[in-house]
Order: structure tokens, then sequence, then C-alpha cells
């Protein structure tokens, strides 16, 4: 089935809000205080929060190539008819590099998607609140904008970096015309492997909210989710290049 224009120009602008809080930002923990570390570090009796626990994963599509490679998964939620996926890669660097990266591209207001503007509303040893402002050049159909609060979390037992986030009600009040975007969580988290890589694990669910039906963002995500694990990859390289 064939598409409208004007559908198909809002579900691009849609899906890319899964890949809003896909880029990350951050120094590395270590000794320095709280304030100053911007992964909360837990106790060693706390284990980090399983973002992924729930029914089993399906899934989607595999890439076996040492450099490129991923497995993608999904399951639905219950209660939606949109879907939760999962994304699970090696990278090529350690995690502590990778975490710094991904925290760095979260907390920058210039790393955004072309159609979204992205304003840090607060940044401090609790986590990073983001309002993000998504522009969809289609008629009869309003923009849309999300809060969403990212906790950093360091698990000094298993040496695991995590990034979750979830829309919360904070930050600027809804606009008229605007669709307010309520229901979206997921996470990153980056633990070490062996010779120094990364394994990281993508995890995302999103409510677009208005009138696009489910099956046409579910069906979108696969391309998604694998550009949000390449986008990072580049990066990491591009951040040792740099160093």
């Amino acid at each position: 089935m064939r598409i409208p224009r004007t559908r198909t120009v809002l579900l691009a602008a849609l899906v890319s809000l899964f890949a809003v809080a896909s880029y990350a930002q951050t120094t590395v923990c270590s000794n320095e205080s709280a304030q100053a570390c911007p992964y909360q570090t837990l106790s060693d009796t706390t284990e980090l929060p399983e973002v992924s626990a729930g029914p089993p994963w399906t899934l989607l599509s595999r890439h076996d190539d040492a450099e490129t490679g991923y497995v993608l998964q999904r399951r639905k939620r219950e209660g939606s008819n949109f879907s939760t996926f999962r994304l699970e890669a090696t990278l090529d660097s350690p995690a502590d590099l990778v975490a710094l990266v991904a925290a760095r591209n979260l907390a920058d207001p210039d790393y955004h998607l072309e159609n979204t503007d992205k304003k840090i509303l607060r940044d401090d040893a609790q986590g990073i609140v983001i309002y993000s402002y998504i522009h969809v050049d289609a008629p009869f159909i309003s923009d849309r904008d999300i809060v969403s609060r990212v906790e950093r979390f360091y698990d000094p037992k298993s040496r695991t970096y995590r990034l979750s986030w979830k829309a919360v009600n904070e930050g600027p009040p809804k606009k008229d015309g605007v669709v307010r975007l309520e229901h979206s969580e997921g996470s990153w988290t980056f633990s070490p492997k062996a010779e120094g890589d990364t394994r990281a694990v993508y995890v995302s669910y999103t409510e677009t909210a208005g009138y696009v039906p489910a099956w046409i963002i579910n069906s979108r995500m696969n391309k998604t989710m694998v550009q949000g694990i390449e986008d990072l990859r580049e990066a990491v390289r591009h951040e040792r290049q740099r160093e």
C-alpha cells in the first residue's frame, strides 16, 4: 500500500524522535565527587535496573560483520500497539570511552537531528532534563515536542555504564497546536568485553501520539535502531581520531 506524501513526511519526522535520546554526553566516573561525576556510581550491593525486563524478544534481523554487526529484536508491549525495540552490538573501543561519547552527544544542544531543536533544561548529579521540539513539514499535521529525563549510572562491580531516559512532565508547558509526546523510554547500556571491546545494548519505546497508525512506526523502527548504532560507532571513531 502506498503511503501519501504528507503521511510519509510525518512518519520520517516522528520516527526520528526515537533517535533523539540515542546520542549521549559526559566524562567518565572516577573517584570524583557526585557533582563532578556525570554518571552516578552505584553502591557495591546495588545492581543496575533491568530496563529490558519483560516478555521474550522476537528476532527481527541480524548482521554478523565484525565491524558493523548487530542483533535487532522487538516485542509487544502490554496494553499498547507500539513495540519495544532492542539492538545489541559490539564496538571496538573501551566501555568508558563509548559511554563518554554517548553522554557527550546527548547533552550537547548542537547535536541533534535536522528537524529537531534541542535544549538542555538541567544537567546535574541527578541527571539531564532535555526539551526537544520536532518540526513536521506537512500540511494539517502538528509539530511534536517532548521533555525527557536522562539518568546516568555506573556499576563499579561490572564496570557497566547505563544511560536511561523517560518522558516526564517537566519543563515548559504544552503549546497550543503542538502534540506533546508523553510515553517514551529507553536506555543505552555499555559493558566491557574482552580485548577492550564494548557490548552495547540499545532499548527504545515511544508512542508517537496523534493519528499515525502504530504499524507504520513499528515497520520503520528497524532502520532507525540500526542508524542509532551506526551514528554512535562513527562518533566513537571520530573521538579516537581526535585524541
